[in-house]
């Protein structure tokens, strides 16, 4: 991404090695001015926020790239409103999920996960007894997870998919971490009543 200069912007002298400041300390680097932080923020996230984006959007890599784009140029032309250092990541998760959501809302499109389901696959989810294969765990744990509401779903790709932590996901969804923590609870206890039924004994 073409990273263009703020006229206005002063120039600043570097706190910190870049490389090594923390997410808040890029971005209040780059609200001053400094095109060389939000650069280093954008090579040390970029990757998990297009996992993220290609994971909402049903694996469509047209569609994500697109996202991706739209997202960090919202990043650059938004950084200046973000008061609270502390929560840049699911801020910018936050702005990744909206672009997400507003695209498949257009398209009339829901959202699906993609295949890497082994993630989320714990011993108690399988028969100590049985070897399953993969590829038919695959689907089987695709059909339930698709299956979840909408807001479990979510988390579920955020907290295991991404390996946000419990607040960041709180923050990136505009809800609580008590909400978050019951999502997930909801959205394990049905996985493994769904794969159990599936993968019991005479079926």
């Amino acid at each position: 991404m073409k990273i263009g200069k703020r006229s206005d912007a002063d120039t600043v002298q570097h706190t910190v090695e870049l490389s090594s400041a923390t997410d808040g300390e890029l971005l209040s680097a780059f609200q001053r001015g400094n095109e060389r932080a939000y650069a280093e923020l954008y090579r040390r996230r970029h990757l998990e926020i297009y996992r993220f984006i290609l994971h909402f959007l049903h694996g469509d890599e047209d569609m994500a790239a697109d996202m991706f784009q739209e997202t960090f140029i919202k990043v650059y032309n938004n950084a200046h409103t973000l008061r609270d250092s502390n929560t840049v990541r699911s801020w910018m998760y936050t702005i990744a999920r909206n672009s997400c959501l507003n695209v498949l809302k257009r398209h009339g499109r829901q959202v699906r996960l993609n295949e890497q389901h082994e993630m989320i696959v714990d011993e108690s989810l399988m028969a100590p007894d049985e070897a399953l294969e993969k590829s038919t765990m695959h689907e089987a744990l695709d059909r339930a997870i698709k299956a979840l509401p909408e807001n479990q779903r979510e988390a579920v790709i955020l907290r295991e998919f991404e390996g946000l932590s419990y607040t960041e996901i709180a923050e990136a969804t505009h809800t609580n971490v008590g909400i978050i923590r019951q999502r997930l609870w909801r959205a394990k206890q049905s996985l493994r009543t769904a794969l159990a039924a599936r993968f019991s004994d005479g079926e």
